[in-house]
């Protein structure tokens, strides 16, 4: 994958606003499943890789989501649908910036897009904002570098190994 970079053992470090730190590892690569690992979770979560494309296993087992793509253009949107707390839900993902640099960490890093994600819930069939975004900067060869959202979150990458 252009923006996320997969092999065993590639690992990506971050930081929060708080100065918690967390690390997402690729655990396993099996055909076009992969398995990851987040620090912060008690289980591993499945990823599935097809045609440059990643689909994450979103809130429920088996419930694959497109989340990121190596061809993507500005203005382009998804749904990524998923159940929380028995509500039905949509994150409605929209390519905002490609081939930006972005400064994380005292680190500038080239050809990066940044992904919003709108999350929605469905009251009665109607999709209804809950006017919270979540930012995904993105770097080609690199990953995640960064992750933001309208109620002041930060997750910033402070180092990765790349094999």
């Amino acid at each position: 994958m252009k923006y996320y970079p997969i092999a065993p053992g590639n690992s990506w470090e971050y930081r929060l606003k708080d100065g918690t730190v967390y690390t997402n590892k690729i655990l396993h690569v099996e055909g076009n499943l992969v398995t990851m690992q987040n620090s912060t979770l008690p289980e591993p979560a499945l990823v599935r890789i097809e045609e440059g494309s990643m689909f994450l296993e979103l809130m429920g087992k088996d419930n694959f989501q497109l989340w990121l793509k190596d061809d993507l253009s500005a203005g382009e949107s998804w749904d990524a649908a998923f159940t929380a707390n028995g509500l039905s839900s949509v994150l409605h993902i929209t390519v905002k910036e490609t081939g930006i640099s972005k400064e994380v960490e005292g680190n500038v890093y080239e050809q990066v897009v940044m992904l919003e994600a709108e999350s929605k819930i469905n009251m009665n069939g109607n999709l209804i904002s809950m006017q919270y975004f979540t930012q995904y900067y993105y770097a080609a060869g690199t990953g995640l570098i960064l992750t933001t959202s309208s109620a002041g979150d930060y997750h910033g990458l402070i180092a990765c190994t790349l094999q």
